[in-house]
């Protein structure tokens, strides 16, 4: 979790600069990575918290930061997520950039070509809080940069994997979630739009609108934050 004060992207640059380091990717992409970083966290605390800090903390909300490897460690994702809520449709794309005369927004734009220098990506989606006293909607706004780090991730089986990610959604309040083992594979019903597939090392991610994706099975965080948004985007259309 950030703290809810002026030295919040202060805090983001040091994690993150320590996490890359610890991964040993290059300085150079290290700091990189570290103002990208800079960029998520100085918007969170603007827009969340109005630029100011909190007279009192509040116990569930804050900006939080999350940084893990994937894809078998060929790539880093950086997340910042903070509880300003989106109007209308989320943003994508060329989209995500502001336009030529706004007067704010331009720390995206150098996201954006660090992201495009390094060969990363980017982007933003409707998310929920991982920590605090209680789940809160608002947004994540994150990079991802390839990298070849040592990292393993553990080794599940289908009916292992199907429950850590119905752990890891359970604490974000979603569901409420059904899941049926079977022989060499097990499912997950989140609601009606969203089910998952987990057999053969592999997440199967059925979306509303947009096909099924696949995941392996140690690509867990990713599949979760996937739910999460969907389920996010649903309850928006909704609401």
């Amino acid at each position: 979790m950030l703290p809810p004060e002026a030295r919040c992207a202060g805090v983001a640059r040091k994690l993150v600069r320590e996490a890359l380091t610890a991964l040993l990717l290059p300085g150079e992409v290290v700091e990189d990575a570290v103002t990208m970083v800079s960029e998520l966290a100085t918007n969170a605390f603007a827009h969340a918290l109005g630029g100011r800090a909190l007279g009192v903390t509040p116990t569930a909300g804050l900006p939080e930061l999350q940084i893990y490897a994937r894809g078998q460690g060929t790539e880093v994702v950086v997340r910042v997520f903070d509880s300003a809520s989106w109007c209308g449709a989320v943003p994508s794309g060329e989209n995500l950039r502001p336009p030529v005369d706004a007067v704010g927004g331009r720390g995206l734009e150098l996201v954006n070509a660090l992201a495009v220098e390094h060969g990363g990506r980017w982007g933003a989606h409707r998310s929920r809080s991982r920590l605090g006293s209680a789940p809160v909607s608002g947004k994540v706004v994150y990079f991802a940069l390839p990298a070849r780090v040592p990292w393993c991730p553990p080794r599940r089986d289908c009916h292992e994997a199907a429950r850590e990610l119905r752990r890891l959604l359970a604490a974000r309040r979603i569901g409420p979630l059904h899941l049926s083992d079977g022989l060499r594979m097990a499912v997950l019903s989140v609601r009606p739009e969203i089910t998952i597939w987990v057999r053969d090392a592999t997440f199967y991610v059925t979306r509303p609108s947009a096909g099924a994706v696949r995941r392996p099975v140690g690509d867990v965080e990713d599949v979760a934050e996937e739910v999460v948004r969907c389920n996010e985007d649903l309850d928006a259309l909704r609401g």
